[in-house]
């Protein structure tokens, strides 16, 4: 009898040791206040979400939070957020979802989601479709296109490589011409490890002018972690905190 608890012991820890080098859904939560500068109003946001990997998601010897990107995890995903207006700021709901699809024989990507939202009494549906190229491990570009507008040049860039001991960096610029003018970002986030990395970006638009954001996360398994993110531009600033699941 003790042979066989044992045994049973020793087949439970092998496969939960399994489990923990792959995961092949995720649940997030999150949480953010808007302070706005010279009008006093504010913006309370949360949101949920949720993905689900067609595959499972190998994290082996992978920087936790880029392990679904490097691996090119197609995926279906949820997210469902309500802001709370305060002052001058009206309350509004956002529900989107789409699916997310790597074709690694072309090299191609395309990610395509829809979203609703209403606001002050009123509420719109659009799409957002984003096409884009994976030409070697690590990179992709991509350019997106609203249904509500005419398409806008735009284009965005993702890079993560490995560094020695196990650290990683990533990197990401984007660029576009909006309806308000011209866009441009550049940030990315150093991972001191697999579990835990800091990150920054700075942007430029000619509606909000410059905007400076600084974010941490950390993965206290590798099933959950918590973030944490400040962004601050002319208008106000933000403070967000995130927990994700992963099962």
């Amino acid at each position: 009898m003790k042979l066989k608890l044992i045994f049973g012991a020793l087949v439970l820890a092998t496969s939960g040791f399994s489990i923990a080098d792959a995961y092949q859904a995720e649940v997030g939560a999150n949480a953010s206040r808007w302070d706005l500068d010279g009008i006093n109003s504010s913006i309370n946001s949360y949101q949920v979400d949720g993905k689900y990997y067609f595959n499972q998601v190998k994290t082996d010897n992978l920087p936790l939070a880029e392990a679904a990107y490097l691996g090119k995890n197609s995926n279906a995903f949820l997210s469902l957020a309500r802001d709370y207006g305060h002052g001058f700021v009206s309350d509004s709901k956002n529900y989107s979802g789409g699916v997310e699809v790597y074709i690694p024989e072309n090299f191609l990507y395309v990610r395509v989601e829809g979203i609703h939202e209403r606001y002050d009494g009123s509420s719109d549906t659009s799409a957002l479709t984003t096409v884009g190229l994976t030409p070697f491990d690590g990179l992709r570009l991509t350019t997106s296109w609203n249904s509500d507008e005419s398409y806008h040049a735009n284009l965005d860039a993702k890079y993560v490589t490995a560094l020695a001991n196990g650290q990683y960096i990533n990197v990401e610029a984007s660029v576009a011409d909006t309806e308000w003018g011209t866009y441009k970002a550049i940030g990315g986030d150093y991972y001191f490890d697999r579990t835990f990395s800091v990150g920054a970006e700075i942007s430029d638009e000619d509606l909000t002018g410059t905007s400076y954001l600084v974010r941490t996360r950390k993965f206290f398994s590798e099933q959950f972690s918590g973030d944490l993110t400040y962004a601050d531009n002319d208008y106000g600033n933000v403070v967000a905190l995130g927990v994700n699941f992963r099962f």
